[in-house]
């Protein structure tokens, strides 16, 4: 891109996310990693801007206003992505002359449907964003440019993405002032998160992640950074963002153990992983010593059609065993499991068998998602191949899917809710298991107690207050549960509602 070299050029980028978070990492890593060049550093000028989800378009907007940058790059999710969408217009349309860049799941995998049908939008980044961005800023010619989508003569061009080879040579985000800074000024303690490798070796097709080669930071590079977030007054948890982060049995040994041995101040260390995966017991037993009250594990489904749909493993004894292991090494933790509704394939009663498999778990509760076609996804590029339609515009919901109709589809959200609801309500969280293990022999299963309740309930009870099931979507079932159990003569008929139906199961 040819910038004008008599004047410094001012970069501006942007990050919407989440309430108590740190200053997320792709901004940070881009912008230490371009200024380590002394070209970059010396002909423009990188600024990097925060804000909250829940912050005004307007008040956003302004913010932005007053800094008058030329380039404005912006980190795009689908949980974001309609917002930046509307920054982005405001601020080309003050000043055309600005050039707006997007990067990020959500962009990568819209890269050409974005140029097509935004016109305010000028580039498009997809994959890794460092070296990408660099030589960008540095090459006059675009078709040069790694993972860019660009126009040109009325056209839209890709060129190939090409992969970090050393993830050494990044900048980690403790080591950036920026970072440094935003921990320093945060008015309360924030969960930092923290990467160890990029890439997924698995090729789930509802996800973004799959086959993208495994990549290590050293484990020099990163013990430091670790170091740091444990020391510091203003990080509360530590997440580590990897898509499993130990795979590999010798480097996951020595990374738990120096975890264990470093987090002097206790702070809990959180992850995502799937336990099928962890084959090795003393891996296991280290996980289990790490100071985490909450695991959360993903299982999404049960079903053997359904897993071989996604291409998904699932080993139930292996997922059963370890976090049996992990229970009696550590008896105070806490496990969350996330199942989805709508997977290709899926249908009411093989949902209500994963659902069942989870229960048996004695969770302390269970994330239900519903099915997101994310772009990129093999599910958003082949949905005929499994059967599905899904919503063009974020966040691309699940419009019909030909084994899962409709009606049922809404029985399985209004019963995940309910599961959601009970698992918060404490008086009665154990309730259903106590039921279960009394009534052994009755020829139920547990979920099976659940779906009574819910039938029990019906106008008897409205827990959605008002809402509807099918505008009622799965990322709002937190606030819908807490809006419930704020209102105590709610929670006190759900109780005695409960307790009149275990009277009658029991008589």
């Amino acid at each position: 891109m040819k910038f004008n070299d008599s004047q410094i050029t001012s970069i501006k980028l942007v990050s919407i996310s989440f309430p108590g978070r740190d200053l997320s990492l792709a901004p940070v890593s881009i912008k230490s990693y371009i200024l380590k060049d002394p070209e970059i550093s010396k002909k423009f000028s990188v600024h990097i801007s925060q804000y909250d989800i829940n912050t005004s378009n307007e008040d956003i907007f302004q913010d932005l206003e007053t800094g008058n940058e030329q380039i404005y790059g912006f980190t795009a999710y689908v949980w974001n992505f309609e917002k930046i969408l509307v920054l982005a217009g405001k601020l080309k349309e003050t000043n055309p002359k600005r050039i707006i860049v997007l990067g990020g799941p959500e962009a990568s995998g819209l890269a050409e449907q974005i140029l097509v049908k935004y016109d305010f939008v000028d580039f498009v980044f997809n994959g890794e964003g460092e070296y990408a961005f660099k030589s960008f800023l540095t090459t006059k010619d675009l078709s040069t440019v790694p993972g860019l989508i660009y126009r040109k003569n009325g056209m839209v061009l890709s060129n190939p993405e090409a992969q970090m080879k050393n993830l050494d040579d990044l900048v980690l985000p403790y080591e950036s002032q920026d970072y440094r800074n935003y921990l320093e000024n945060s008015k309360t303690p924030v969960r930092a998160a923290i990467e160890t490798s990029r890439g997924c070796p698995f090729s789930c097709a509802y996800c973004t992640w799959g086959e993208r080669k495994m990549k290590y930071f050293s484990l020099e590079k990163i013990k430091p950074a670790f170091e740091f977030l444990f020391n510091h007054p203003k990080v509360r948890t530590v997440y580590i963002t990897d898509s499993n982060p130990f795979l590999r049995k010798e480097r996951s040994l020595e990374l738990l153990n120096f975890l264990i041995e470093a987090n002097k101040h206790k702070k809990p260390v959180t992850f995502e992983v799937s336990p099928e995966y962890l084959t090795n017991e003393r891996i296991v037993e280290l996980i289990s010593q790490l100071n985490n009250e909450e695991f959360a594990f993903g299982v999404q489904s049960t079903a053997p059609e359904v897993l071989s749909r996604i291409k998904r493993k699932f080993n139930a004894e292996l997922y059963r065993k370890n976090i049996k292991l992990i229970r009696q090494q550590n008896k105070a933790v806490e496990f969350w499991f996330s199942l989805i509704i709508g997977l290709p394939g899926d249908n009411y009663s093989q949902f209500i068998d994963s659902v069942d498999f989870v229960l048996k778990l004695k969770p302390e509760g269970i994330y239900f998602h519903e099915l997101l076609c994310l772009p990129g996804s093999d599910l958003y590029k082949n949905p005929s191949e499994y059967g599905i339609e899904y919503m063009e515009e974020p966040p691309h919901k699940l419009i019909s899917n030909e084994s899962f109709p409709q009606f049922e589809y809404n029985q399985a959200k209004e019963l995940a809710f309910l599961i959601y609801l009970l698992h918060r309500t404490s008086n009665l969280k154990q309730s259903f298991f106590d039921l279960f293990q009394h009534q052994n022999g009755q020829g139920l299963r547990l979920v099976d107690y659940y779906i009574q309740f819910q039938t029990f309930l019906k106008d008897q009870l409205d827990v959605l207050d008002g809402k509807s099931i099918q505008d009622l979507t799965s990322w709002f079932f937190e606030q819908t549960a807490s809006d419930f159990l704020q209102d105590q003569h709610k929670v006190e008929q759900l109780t005695h509602l409960y307790h009149s139906f275990e009277t009658g199961v029991t008589s």
